[in-house]
């Protein structure tokens, strides 16, 4: 017998979201006032999602602080990828030099907690990539190597939109990155992403065929409409889609949460069918735990997200400050994890969940 009835008549019931690229060590950074990291709850399962993938914000000197206090007091699934500078996003720009970056440690701290700890993430941003150009990418991917965990690459130089960068992505595709990485912000129109003069670089759809993941990773600074539509049309199709969510990107936008990241990708011409499959399955497989989350299949853990799709007419915004229409928003209801009912907090704007409408 069922212990508690849900009317979930007319919404979509999916497996348990899951986001892939987020930024919830919430309360390591800054006693108060806090104007970076959001809670891992706050971005997890009141927001309708039940797995997310912190991506860098500690490195191998703080990462006990996450591990321990953020992870051990959450209800949402909380797994990591330790920055390869020491102290991650604490501490911005993370990296300067090569003193940034302790290999040795970064290794230790993966196999101390391989349950959490999932692999390595690399921003491949200015100062570091001109100073250490294409050895920063070596370093980080020897490290992922000998911890035999995953690589994840931010690409787009959002800070000093270096020509150093241009240079490095061809680089980053053709001679690093294996099966199983992933690169980030696939549709960035910032120096070093993944076009260039306007078109996509030869060397995406050779990584593709090898293995390698692409995520859209909206962000504050990495997502353009002009950018995703060249992508889109040349029938390049990223694996999975994530909000890079932080509280800079929360209430001032562009990102507001991974559901209007969805409706926004939806807005370019993707399925709802392609969109929830880029928030379970893909990033599922792409943690290695597909035969436990990402699915409603039997035997799976009872991670569920409910969320109502809602016709209109809703205007999305980009990181340029471009807009594109489409015709459904999406609005979550809740999440249950592990079988358990979790609150939903209001939503990102004054009025709830939705985008702006004509």
């Amino acid at each position: 017998q069922y212990r508690r009835k849900i009317d979930a008549y007319g919404n979509i019931i999916t497996a348990g979201l899951i986001d892939l690229h987020t930024h919830v060590a919430g309360g390591l950074r800054k006693i108060h006032q806090e104007d970076l990291m959001r809670s891992a709850d706050s971005g997890g399962v009141n927001s309708g999602i039940t797995t997310v993938l912190d991506a860098g914000s500690t490195g191998a000197y703080n990462v006990g602080a996450f591990v321990n206090g953020v992870v051990a007091n959450s209800k949402t699934n909380v797994f990591a990828l330790l920055n390869i500078g020491t102290m991650g996003i604490m501490r911005i720009p993370e990296v300067r030099s090569l003193a940034d970056i302790d290999s040795k440690g970064t290794v230790e701290a993966i196999n101390s907690r391989p349950d959490v700890l999932k692999g390595v993430k690399l921003r491949m941003v200015s100062p570091a990539i001109q100073e250490l150009g294409s050895d920063l990418v070596s370093c980080a991917k020897a490290v992922s190597s000998a911890s035999n965990s995953l690589l994840m690459v931010h690409v787009g130089d959002i800070t000093g939109k270096s020509s150093e960068a241009v240079k490095l992505a061809p680089f980053l595709l053709s001679r690093i990155l294996d099966y199983g990485d992933i690169v980030t912000h696939s549709f960035s129109h910032q120096p070093g992403g993944l076009l260039s003069k306007n078109r996509p670089l030869d060397e995406i759809f050779e990584a593709k065929k090898k293995g390698v993941i692409f995520d859209i990773g909206v962000g504050v600074a990495n997502f353009s409409f002009d950018s995703a539509k060249i992508m889109l049309d040349s029938g390049f199709i990223p694996d999975t889609l994530s909000s890079d969510i932080t509280l800079a990107g929360l209430y001032d936008g562009p990102v507001f949460s991974l559901f209007d990241a969805m409706g926004k990708v939806m807005s370019l011409g993707l399925s709802l069918t392609d969109i929830v499959k880029m928030t379970t399955l893909g990033p599922a497989k792409a943690l290695g735990m597909e035969n436990e989350i990402g699915s409603l299949q039997i035997g799976r853990t009872a991670d569920i997200s409910i969320f109502e799709l809602i016709e209109g007419q809703f205007i999305f915004h980009d990181v340029t400050g471009a807009t594109n229409n489409g015709n459904v928003a999406i609005r979550p209801k809740l999440a249950i994890k592990n079988g358990d009912v979790m609150p939903l907090d209001f939503g990102p704007r004054p009025w709830g969940w939705l985008p702006n409408q004509e």
